[in-house]
C-alpha cells in the first residue's frame, strides 16, 4: 500500500469511526441471509466480506460524497436538466474556461448546494469501461479476426478485442516467442522467452517508483506501457482526483534489451486505450473536486493536462446536459513519435462509456430523470487526428459498449428502458432512421453481438430468450427469430460461419437456482430459426472471468480451442473446451491456477504449447494432451 492510498483510508476511517453500522448488515447477518439461498447456488467464499465492505463503502460514501453516473442502475431521480444540445446532432466546444466553470457551479449546486466547504478534497469516481467492465458481452465482430497470428517462426494468440482491426492493452502478451506480462504488484513488466518449451526471464521493464502500471501493448517491436501516478498536494497529502496517466514506450528490437523510446502525461484515471494504424487513443477520466471552493480563475483545479500543457477551451465539448464535474479526455500519440500528443481532446460530461468502431469513438452517457435517454457522439479519428462530427439521443440505457456497434455508416444500439428494450439504427449524422421497441417486457438486456446485416441479443428474467434481428434494411428492421432457453449467456461469440457460442449461467427455470456456468452452442445457419444444439454445464462453479472481461477468453475457432478461468467452489480453475458437431463440448483441461493479483488469469498460446498466467506465475502445457511441461514464478 502506497503512501495515497494509507491516506486515504486514514481520512475514510475517521469521517466513518462514528457511523453505527446497522446489525442487519454486519457480516454474520450477511452470512446467514446467504445460507438460506437454495443449495444449487455456491456463493464464493470472499462474497460475504466482500458484501460487508461494500456495505462499508455505502456507509463511508455518504459522507465522502462519492460521485458517479451509474449506467444500469437508476439512482434518485435527477431534475430533468437537458438543455437545446441534447435535441441537436451537433457537438457543441466551449467558447472559454468561464463557460466550463459555470457547468461545474450547476454540477455542484445540485449535488450539495451552494455550501462548497461541507466536505474533504477528493472526488471519487470509478473507471467507464473497464471499464472493463464492467459487464462485458462480446468479442471481435468476426469472432476469429485478432484472435491468432502467425510470425515468420510461430502461430500464436493475441488478445481478445471488441472491434476487430483495433487492438487492446492487456496484462499478457505474447510476440511469438517472448511472453511479456505484468506483475501482480503492478511495477513491472517481464519478458519471458518460450524458446525450446523452455521459460526464462530474460528482462524486466520497470515503471516509475510512484506509478502503477495497469496494462500494455506489444506493437511492432514497442513496448507501450500505461501507468497511474498521484500528483501530491501542497499540503502533502494524495487524493484519487489527483490520479495521472502516463504512457511509456519501450524499444524491444531486442527484447532481452529494452529501451525507453519517450513517453506521455494525461490528466485523470485510466480508463481504456486504443491502437490502429501505428497510432495510439489514450482515454483518462479526470474528475474535478467541486466540492473544495474552485473559483474561475483556478484554471489548473478544473482544466485537463496533456504534456503538462492546459487543453485549449475550444479542445473541450460540452456536455448534452446543463451540468457536469468530469472530462473523458482523449489524446492520440503517434508510436514513431512516442514523446509527443499527436491531437488532444476532452468530453466534459457527467460520466459515461465509450465504444471504438474502425473509423469513429463513440461516448454515450445515460440522463436519469422521468425519461430514461442516453446521448451518443460522434468523434472521427484518422491518423491521429481527432473530430466532433454529430451528437444524438436513444431511449433507456445502453447495457455496455457490446450493444453498440457501428456497420456501414449506421450505429445500431440495443437499449433498456425500465421494463422493456429496444434497437435503434442511427445515421452518420446520429438521427434515427429505423427502430424496434417494447422488446421482452420485464426483462433486461445481458448481452449482444451485431454482425453484418444480423444481429443477436439476449434478455434474462427467468429464461433466456435470445433474439435474431434482420438489419439488412437500416430503416426496417425486423426480429425474425426468438429462442427461449432457461439460464441466459453473458457472453457472444461467433465461432465458425454458422455457430455462435454463448457463455452464461445455467439457471433453473424458476430464475432463482444457478447449476454452473453454462457453454451454449447455437446453430445460426437460418437465423431465423436459431436452435440451441450443445450445451454443457461446469457444475459447482458459479462465475467466469469470461462474463466480465472479455479480454481474459482465448477463442480460436480454427484451433478449436475455448479457453477461460472460471471460480468454483475449489477455487480458481482454468478450463479448456473443443467443440464438434457430434460430441458437442470437450473439456481438454481443468487446472487449478496458481498466482496473485486482482487480474483474471490469461491464457495465450505459442504454436502447440498452453500457457496460463496469473500475476507472477506462468505454467505451461502441452496442447496434444494439456499435460503441464514447465512453469516460472518471477
Amino acid at each position: 500500500m502506497n503512501k495515497w492510498e494509507e491516506d486515504m483510508i486514514e481520512q475514510l476511517r475517521k469521517k466513518s469511526e462514528d457511523i453505527q453500522i446497522p446489525d442487519s448488515l454486519r457480516p454474520d447477518q450477511i452470512e446467514k441471509r446467504l445460507s438460506e439461498r437454495p443449495k444449487k447456488y455456491h456463493w464464493k467464499k470472499g462474497y460475504t466480506a466482500g458484501l460487508a465492505a461494500a456495505c462499508c463503502l455505502l456507509v463511508c460514501g455518504a459522507v465522502w460524497g462519492i460521485q458517479k453516473s451509474p449506467q444500469r442502475v437508476s439512482p434518485v431521480e435527477k431534475q430533468d436538466t437537458a438543455t437545446d444540445q441534447a435535441e441537436s446532432s451537433d457537438i457543441q466546444t466551449a467558447k472559454s474556461y468561464d463557460q466550463i466553470y459555470e457547468y461545474l457551479q450547476a454540477n455542484q449546486d445540485d449535488q450539495y448546494g451552494t455550501d462548497t466547504g461541507m466536505l474533504e478534497r477528493g472526488v471519487v469516481t470509478e473507471s467507464a469501461e473497464d471499464s472493463s467492465s464492467t459487464n462485458s458481452a462480446a468479442a471481435v465482430d468476426t469472432g476469429v479476426a485478432q484472435n491468432s497470428k502467425s510470425s515468420e517462426n510461430a502461430v500464436y494468440s493475441e488478445t481478445n478485442v471488441r472491434q476487430e482491426g483495433v487492438d487492446e492493452a492487456d496484462v499478457v502478451k505474447t510476440d511469438g516467442r517472448y511472453l511479456y506480462t505484468l506483475k501482480d504488484n503492478g511495477s513491472s513488466v517481464s519478458i519471458v522467452d518460450t524458446v525450446n518449451g523452455k521459460l526464462k526471464e530474460v528482462a524486466s521493464v520497470r515503471v516509475e517508483d510512484d506509478d502503477q502500471a495497469r496494462e500494455f501493448y506489444v506493437n511492432d517491436g514497442h513496448l507501450i506501457l500505461v501507468s497511474e501516478f498521484n500528483q501530491e498536494r501542497e499540503d502533502g497529502t494524495w487524493t484519487y482526483a489527483s490520479t495521472d496517466t502516463r504512457v511509456t514506450t519501450y524499444d524491444i528490437t531486442d527484447p532481452e534489451k529494452p529501451e525507453k523510446a519517450g513517453e506521455v502525461t494525461q490528466s485523470g484515471s485510466y480508463t481504456s486505450s486504443r491502437l490502429t494504424d501505428g497510432h495510439l487513443y489514450l482515454f483518462t477520466q479526470y474528475s474535478v473536486d467541486v466540492t473544495s471552493g474552485i473559483t474561475p480563475k483556478d484554471k489548473k483545479d478544473y482544466i485537463p493536462y496533456v504534456n503538462q500543457q492546459m487543453l485549449e477551451a475550444d479542445d473541450i465539448y460540452l456536455p448534452p446536459f446543463s451540468q457536469a464535474y468530469m472530462y473523458e479526455v482523449v489524446s492520440s500519440v503517434d508510436v514513431a513519435k512516442p514523446g509527443e500528443i499527436q491531437d488532444t481532446k476532452a468530453i466534459f460530461s457527467d460520466g459515461g462509456e465509450l465504444y471504438v468502431s474502425n473509423d469513429n469513438i463513440y461516448w454515450y452517457e445515460t440522463q436519469w430523470s422521468d425519461k430514461t435517454e442516453t446521448v451518443i457522439k460522434r468523434i472521427s479519428y484518422k491518423d491521429g487526428k481527432l473530430k466532433a462530427e454529430a451528437s444524438g439521443k436513444v431511449d433507456g440505457y445502453i447495457n455496455d459498449s457490446f450493444s453498440i456497434d457501428e456497420y456501414d455508416g449506421y450505429l445500431r444500439v440495443v437499449t433498456t428502458d425500465d421494463e422493456t428494450n429496444g434497437l435503434y439504427i442511427l445515421d452518420s449524422n446520429m438521427k434515427e432512421v429505423g427502430s424496434i421497441t417494447g422488446l421482452a417486457e420485464g426483462e433486461q438486456v445481458y448481452s449482444a453481438r451485431l454482425l453484418g446485416d444480423t444481429g443477436y441479443f439476449v434478455t434474462y428474467e427467468q429464461t433466456d430468450p435470445l433474439f435474431s434481428v434482420d438489419l439488412s434494411d437500416p430503416k426496417n428492421p425486423k426480429i425474425i427469430g426468438k429462442l427461449k432457453i432457461p439460464g441466459f449467456s453473458e457472453y457472444l461469440h461467433f465461432y465458425g460461419e454458422n455457430l455462435l457460442l454463448g457463455i452464461g449461467m445455467d439457471v433453473d427455470e424458476d430464475g432463482f437456482t444457478t447449476n454452473g456456468v453454462k457453454l451454449s452452442m447455437f446453430d445460426i445457419s437460418d437465423s431465423s430459426d436459431v436452435k440451441e444444439i450443445q450445451k454443457y454445464t461446469l457444475e459447482n462453479v458459479y462465475s467466469a472471468a469470461v462474463m466480465y472481461d472479455y479480454k481474459a477468453v482465448l477463442i480460436d475457432p480454427e484451433k478449436n480451442v475455448i479457453g477461460f478461468a472460471a471460480d468454483g467452489n475449489n477455487g480458481e480453475n482454468y478450463y479448456v473446451f473443443s467443440y464438434n458437431d457430434t460430441n458437442g463440448f470437450e473439456c481438454l483441461m481443468n487446472e487449478t491456477v496458481n498466482g496473485n493479483g486482482y487480474q483474471s488469469a490469461r491464457g495465450v498460446y505459442v504454436d502447440n504449447t498452453l500457457y496460463v498466467v496469473k500475476g507472477n506465475i506462468i505454467e505451461a502445457y502441452d496442447m496434444a494432451d494439456y499435460q503441464k511441461i514447465d512453469d516460472l514464478i518471477l
